[in-house]
């Protein structure tokens, strides 16, 4: 693991340009427009958001969800792994990394199965498909595809430092968290170091 930002996996390999991701989507905006696209990242990012709450995760292990999530489909289509799957599964991995601890197996996925029928219904109507077996291989998928690239900067850090400097903490943090947790939706975290 790096000790800075500038010499880790984070900077060196994943910090992408909006080229690249676009060139990498053109399989899945063949089938649906680049709107619908970001549509169904925000979806996903919210389902996790939903997991990760549910499971009393801090923050922090939402957000590496959520960027080990837009990592796996900057390189991959949507088609390759059901984001269904995906999505526990980045919520699995990320409470390893960010040493919240394992979640038990039968958590995970009777939690998955209670958030699909009350919050995401709407969207999946069925009864939720997977199993840990499932998250459990996925697991590995995602880490081979990321080249066991787990470490992440995130701006939680650099923010509550700017607003310290700007003496404003009370006033500001708490709105500039929601705008940082916010950009979690958007491909911001791929793009721009966590200090912009």
């Amino acid at each position: 693991m790096a000790g800075n930002f500038w010499q880790s996996s984070h900077y060196q390999q994943w910090l992408l340009d909006k080229q690249d991701l676009m060139r990498e989507r053109q399989q899945d905006l063949k089938v649906v427009t680049e709107e619908e696209y970001q549509k169904i990242l925000i979806f996903f990012s919210n389902f996790m958001q939903a997991l990760g709450e549910q499971l009393k995760l801090r923050q922090q292990v939402i957000a590496t969800a959520a960027i080990y999530f837009k990592r796996f489909y900057a390189r991959n289509s949507l088609k390759s792994i059901d984001p269904w799957l995906m999505a526990p599964t980045c919520v699995f991995l990320a409470a390893k990394v960010e040493e919240s601890g394992v979640i038990s197996n039968s958590r995970l996925i009777s939690t998955c199965q209670n958030i699909v029928k009350s919050k995401f219904s709407y969207a999946y109507n069925q009864e939720y498909p997977y199993r840990i077996q499932n998250v459990l291989e996925c697991e590995f998928y995602l880490l081979e595809m990321m080249d066991c690239c787990l470490i992440l900067y995130h701006a939680y850090r650099p923010l509550t430092q700017y607003c310290g400097d700007l003496g404003s903490e009370s006033d500001l943090l708490p709105l500039a968290w929601r705008i940082v947790n916010d950009s979690l939706r958007t491909d911001v975290p791929l793009i721009f170091p966590p200090y912009i």
